[in-house]
């Protein structure tokens, strides 16, 4: 058995990213693409575990993968950042993955939903749960799976059964969306990007209000214009950090989740974690993956 203790746990949507970078988009029919460059690295949650463990956190991930090639190259990259993968089931099937296409005027999307939209809460050990400094859930297969909704709902029940928190980033947010309002209510913290946030609260202010009649914290990410952090009742803009030079905005939530994750359980405040996550942003859309990103650690401690 077991027993090891971990600072985060991150549940789901730990997927395979390939990157391509060619000249333009969009790709028509009969269009011939030439990427200059390929390269595979874990995305989506697995992208928030890999920067907590960057900025010094003790990182575990739970979800389904496949007993496919690409599950073998993503177990292999997450064990080369020092992520513990012992709790991820092999099932047979293929994992998430997302073709992530690259051009000079932006990007987009060619996905494939694998087996990780299936996971139940059998294949949850509630003693990892008990183990865990703050529970993480990225709701991203929400949109298109009701029974995992389910799962994500016994999580939470078992995470506040001990007294840890639970960090819930809301996904894409295009179906099941008042399912997925019930999910916030019982989370501690939301994460959320302003075109979700809309899809839910309609705006800004419903939001705030929506916060503090649940007594949760809610964060929106504005891109390049920063954050929206409402905590206590109070609304607080995080400032952008701005860089010279972008290689690309993927993952670029998911950096800030880890970042403002990691701020609390290193002792910041809100205010402050939501300003490292901005930070950290920052750092992720100068490299192609975050499997690149340098050392974070001292970036807590500065």
């Amino acid at each position: 058995m077991n027993n090891r203790e971990f600072d985060l746990t991150v549940i789901s949507d730990c997927i395979l990213d390939i990157y391509y970078r060619i000249e333009k988009l969009p790709i028509g029919v009969g269009d011939i693409a030439i990427s200059n460059v390929i390269t595979a690295s874990p995305g989506g949650a697995c992208t928030t575990a890999i920067v907590a463990r960057k900025l010094g956190l003790n990182v575990a991930v739970i979800d389904r993968i496949g007993n496919d090639a690409f599950s073998d190259i993503l177990v292999r990259h997450l064990n080369d950042n020092g992520i513990y993968t012992g709790f991820m089931r092999r099932v047979h099937g293929t994992v998430t993955i997302s073709n992530n296409i690259i051009g000079n005027n932006g990007h987009a999307f060619l996905g494939y939903l694998g087996v990780s939209r299936d996971l139940t809460i059998d294949e949850i050990d509630e003693g990892v749960i008990k183990r865990s400094r703050a529970i993480y859930i990225n709701g991203f297969y929400t949109s298109f799976s009701r029974s995992i909704i389910n799962t994500f709902t016994e999580v939470i029940r078992m995470a506040h059964k001990y007294s840890i928190p639970v960090f819930l980033d809301v996904g894409p947010a295009i179906n099941n969306c008042e399912l997925i309002i019930d999910l916030i209510k019982q989370s501690n913290t939301v994460f959320m990007n302003e075109e979700e946030m809309r899809r839910l609260f309609d705006d800004t202010t419903n939001l705030v209000k929506f916060a503090r009649d649940n007594n949760i914290n809610a964060v929106v990410k504005l891109g390049d214009k920063g954050a929206i952090l409402v905590h206590s009742g109070n609304v607080t803009h995080c400032k952008p950090y701005n860089v010279n030079s972008i290689t690309t905005t993927i993952g670029a939530g998911d950096a800030f989740n880890a970042a403002y994750i990691a701020g609390l359980l290193h002792g910041l405040n809100p205010s402050s974690s939501c300003d490292l996550g901005n930070r950290v942003a920052s750092i992720r859309i100068q490299y192609l993956t975050p499997i690149e990103l340098p050392n974070l650690k001292e970036l807590i401690t500065q």
